[in-house]
């Protein structure tokens, strides 16, 4: 991680789209605070945190690689996903 400033509004685009969607999702103490403890750990805030689990379960770690080593080919990651694997 970097050093620099996070902001939530920094004006970047998150490479799965426009984040517009909210989950409002019921969870003991104990798991909040391992998700708290995770993303401090990590460096996130513990939304981005609990977005990246949630994206690597549905959609698997090796795609989860695959869009964070080709960020601005999102094209073609759509395509690997809905094909079974790159072309």
């Amino acid at each position: 991680m970097t050093n620099e400033p996070r902001f939530a509004r920094s004006g970047g685009s998150h490479e799965g789209g426009k984040l517009s969607r909210r989950l409002d999702i019921p969870v003991s103490e104990e798991l909040e605070e391992a998700v708290i403890a995770l993303a401090a750990v990590a460096g996130v805030p513990k939304a981005e945190f609990a977005r990246t689990v949630l994206e690597r379960a549905m959609f698997g770690d090796l795609s989860m690689l695959r869009r964070l080593a080709r960020p601005l080919d999102r094209g073609r990651w759509e395509n690997d996903r809905m094909n079974g694997g790159p072309s």
